[in-house]
């Protein structure tokens, strides 16, 4: 992994950061995600397919605790 990747991994790991990307590149630069409604969640996770049980991992991964959409 380059260095540019580590940091902007590193820069997204930020809540503001993360809720800036988010409302600008899904809410069209309204501000609807906010620092303080934004969790860490754990980068792995696991999940069946094909039978079988496979491993993923995120490089950031955040739970938005106030979820509701009023545009």
């Amino acid at each position: 992994m380059g260095e540019k990747d580590i940091a902007e991994k590193n820069l997204e790991a930020w809540n503001d950061v993360f809720a800036d990307i988010v409302n600008v590149l899904l809410f069209k630069g309204k501000q609807l995600v906010k620092e303080q409604d934004l969790e860490a969640d754990t980068k792995d996770s696991m999940l069946k397919a094909d039978n079988e049980l496979h491993e993923q991992e995120r490089d950031v991964s955040k739970f938005w605790k106030n979820g509701e959409i009023r545009i």
